[in-house]
C-alpha cells in the first residue's frame, strides 16, 4: 500500500510534471517548467521517495544536470533537494499541492543558479539549525517593527540590526549594557523604548541574528569535507576545495 504522503503527491501532479513510474514507496517524475520569460526550463528527471515518514526528491541520475551536492543550491549531501524547512513532513491531500509549489520554485531557482551562479534573493532560508533561528528572529523583528531591517541584516549585512551585532557580548550572546534601550527599536505598548535585558526575554532580533550567524558558521565547518561543485560565484566550500590547477601543479 502506498504511503498517504506519496499517494497525495501522485494525486495532485501539476501540468508541468508527468509521472513516469509509480512504485510502493517511490515515483519517477519528469518536469518541464515555463519561466517568467516564457521560455521552457530544461527537463528535470526526478525521483520522489517516501522513507521514514518523510518525502524526499532527487535527480533520478544524481549529478546529471544538477550538482550531486551543493548547499548553496540547496542540494543535500545525499542528493536530496531542500525545498524548505521540514517541507517533506506531514504531507497529505490538503498540503500536497503546497509541496508541488515548493518544488516548482526550487527548480526555477536552479535555472537561475545554473546561469548566473547566484541563488535568487529572498528565496532561501538559512542552512541547518540556523533556519529555525531565522524564523524565530523574523517573528521577533516583525513584533518590534523591524522586519525590513532584519531582512537587510540577513541578505546584505546592513542596517541597524547588522550594526547592533557589534554590541553583542560574544561570551554570552547578549547585548551589553542591559539597562540601555534596545538597539532593535522594540517599545512598550506605552511607546517607551524597551530595555535590552527586557528585550532579551522576548527574543531580541539582534541577539537571534548573532545566534543565527554562529549556527551558519557551524554548518559550513561541518560541511568542510565536501568538495565545491564550482557552479556558484560565492561558496564557503571554495576555500576548502583544492583547485584543479593546484592539483595539476602537484
Amino acid at each position: 500500500m502506498m504511503p498517504v504522503a506519496l499517494d497525495a503527491i501522485v494525486d495532485t501532479v501539476p501540468p508541468w510534471a508527468e509521472l513516469r513510474r509509480i512504485g510502493a514507496r517511490a515515483a519517477e517524475v519528469d518536469a518541464v517548467l515555463v519561466r517568467s520569460s516564457g521560455a521552457f526550463t530544461r527537463l528535470f528527471e526526478l525521483e520522489v521517495q517516501h522513507l521514514a515518514d518523510e518525502v524526499s526528491v532527487y535527480e533520478r541520475v544524481r549529478g546529471k544536470i544538477l550538482p550531486r551536492c551543493c548547499p548553496e543550491r540547496h542540494i543535500n549531501a545525499d542528493g536530496s533537494f531542500c525545498l524548505g524547512l521540514r517541507a517533506g513532513e506531514g504531507i497529505d491531500s490538503a498540503t500536497a499541492a503546497t509541496w508541488w509549489t515548493k518544488l516548482h520554485a526550487f527548480l526555477l531557482c536552479q535555472e537561475t543558479a545554473a546561469e548566473a551562479g547566484l541563488w535568487p534573493p529572498g528565496s532561501q532560508l538559512s542552512h541547518g539549525d540556523a533556519g529555525d533561528i531565522e524564523l524565530l528572529a523574523e517573528q521577533a523583528a516583525a513584533e518590534a517593527g523591524a522586519g525590513a531591517a532584519y531582512r537587510d541584516a540577513v541578505e546584505f549585512d546592513i542596517g541597524p540590526i547588522a550594526v547592533g551585532l557589534s554590541k553583542i557580548n560574544k561570551m554570552t550572546g547578549r547585548l551589553r549594557n542591559g539597562r540601555s534601550s534596545c538597539l532593535c527599536g522594540r517599545k512598550h505598548r506605552t511607546g517607551k523604548p524597551l530595555l535590552r535585558r527586557e528585550c532579551h526575554g522576548l527574543g531580541c532580533p539582534i541577539e537571534l541574528e548573532f545566534k543565527r550567524r554562529a549556527a551558519v558558521d557551524w554548518f559550513w565547518r561541518s560541511m568542510s569535507n565536501l568538495p565545491c561543485c564550482g557552479t556558484m560565484l560565492a561558496c564557503p566550500l571554495k576555500a576548502t576545495t583544492p583547485s584543479t590547477l593546484s592539483t595539476l601543479d602537484n
